[in-house]
């Protein structure tokens, strides 16, 4: 799916709503062995209720993709270090409907992918430092549970978690330890 591709309530209808529902149904199943549909899974999914012509051809791209690379998925290759790292970004107002940000995170334990997550936030921001650092507050609460999964499982890490993100002002505002608005 082309990432500038806006969805939207504003196009011709879809007639045949129980068959894109069951698609995306399918879609969204996908993904949990299949990441790299998950960016359009996700905006295909925000319109259950009225889906238009736009949304299923989109669809069918991404059936199409699938069909074309087949073997794509999620690898755990047997020798890698247990070093846990993350990442987090945000898109801030994608959505042409709700004007809602888009917050995602994704977690490597070595070189393999281990927890991933793209969320529309429940709250509309006035600005995108708000949308990091909320994006950044989900992701460290995810990193935190990761680290007590491993710790039941006798693999407690020696280090901090790296956590990426791109966010100067969110940076700043959590490391200030007195002013939290």
């Amino acid at each position: 799916m082309d990432y500038s591709t806006k969805l939207g309530k504003n196009y011709a209808p879809y007639s045949d709503v129980a068959a894109y529902r069951w698609l995306i149904g399918w879609l969204v199943y996908l993904t949990t062995t299949r990441l790299d549909i998950s960016f359009s899974v996700e905006k295909l999914s925000h319109y259950p209720d009225c889906p238009t012509t736009t949304h299923y051809h989109v669809s069918i791209c991404v059936l199409r993709y699938l069909k074309q690379a087949p073997v794509a998925g999620l690898f755990f290759p047997v020798s890698s270090d247990l070093v846990l790292s993350g990442y987090s970004d945000t898109d801030w107002a994608p959505c042409i409907d709700t004007r809602r940000s888009v917050s995602g995170f994704c977690f490597y334990l070595g070189t393999s992918l281990v927890s991933w997550k793209s969320k529309k936030q429940h709250t509309i921001a006035r600005s995108s430092l708000e949308v990091e650092y909320r994006a950044l507050a989900l992701a460290t609460c995810e990193a935190q549970w990761i680290s007590y999964i491993l710790a039941d499982l006798h693999m407690p890490l020696l280090n901090s978690i790296p956590l990426y993100y791109d966010s100067q002002s969110a940076r700043y505002i959590a490391t200030n330890p007195i002013f939290h608005e």
